[in-house]
């Protein structure tokens, strides 16, 4: 019986997980930023989460912050509740932000909200900017 849910355990988590290389909107990311030198963020969030909601409506839409994230960033959003997430990729809480680059190495993890300057301020110490 034990060794029956553990093979099907196996076969539940295989079927929500795989390399970020192999996630379609990885992929499609990375063929958006064709040969420029951006950064994936990808940002897990939920329906009913607010900070996430903040984060998407306000914060990478601010004045300041939407054009710095636009010329360095490519952004991929997924639903923990119903995307598949990739291996590697675990969330202690909501919003969760992973950078990434184009192969697929995980550069820096944020959690949580943050106000739009001091995000800004945070992605411009990712891309190596000051």
């Amino acid at each position: 019986m034990l060794k029956l849910f553990f093979l099907s355990s196996i076969t539940i988590l295989s079927l929500w997980g795989g390399a970020i290389e192999n996630d379609e909107q990885f992929k499609q990311a990375v063929i958006q930023m064709g040969k420029e030198n951006k950064t994936v963020l990808m940002i897990y969030t939920t329906n009913d989460c607010p900070e996430c909601a903040y984060m998407k409506i306000k914060v990478f839409h601010d004045k300041a912050v939407e054009p710095f994230l636009n010329r360095h960033f490519v952004v991929i959003e997924k639903n923990v509740h119903t995307s598949k997430l990739p291996d590697g990729y675990d969330f202690f809480g909501i919003p969760t932000m992973f950078f990434i680059d184009k192969a697929g190495t995980k550069k820096e993890t944020l959690i949580g909200s943050k106000r739009p300057q001091p995000f800004l301020g945070e992605l411009r110490r990712i891309q190596g900017l000051k």
